[in-house]
């Protein structure tokens, strides 16, 4: 049986302190020894040009900044089709073409991956390069996560249990 293609992608715009978290965070990740059919892959603030990147990819992980109006440093976990249930007041991203707009059009093109969506609400938007002491702390956690998650698709071909 072939191992499924995983990819791990963080977005944001790193020129704006937190919003680029999901970028800064994949260095964290880097330092754990990843299974042969993981790719890494910087996002940023791509959009629809990631469409083509993701079309023969099983399974993606995304990190990305997220506003939920909640407290700095919290932690989402959810699927694309959970987006419904998530009241407007969150913006599921900060980037101008959202990662699920993304997702739909590899769908529409004909292969979309099972996706999970980790979002961190970030503490400042300001501009600058350093991602605040707050958010980095969470990355050691968030690499727990992301490793089970990839875990988890090797040995039962599925994300973890919430």
């Amino acid at each position: 049986m072939q191992s499924p293609k995983i990819m791990v992608m963080g977005v944001g715009n790193i020129l704006l302190s937190d919003e680029g978290l999901g970028v800064r965070f994949l260095d964290e990740l880097a330092k754990n020894t990843l299974p042969d059919n993981v790719e890494l892959l910087e996002g940023g603030t791509a959009g629809l040009e990631l469409v083509h990147l993701i079309q023969d990819v099983d399974f993606l992980i995304i990190i990305d900044a997220l506003n939920a109006n909640a407290e700095p440093g919290s932690l989402f976990r959810f699927q694309p089709g959970d987006l419904q249930v998530i009241p407007e007041q969150y913006e599921v991203s900060f980037h101008q073409i959202g990662i699920v707009e993304v997702i739909t059009m590899a769908n529409v093109l004909g292969h979309a991956p099972q996706t999970l969506i980790f979002g961190i609400q970030p503490k400042s938007l300001e501009w600058g390069l350093e991602i605040s002491p707050e958010i980095e702390a969470l990355f050691p956690r968030l690499s727990e996560l992301i490793i089970k998650e990839i875990d988890s698709i090797q040995h039962e071909g599925k994300f973890a249990s919430p």
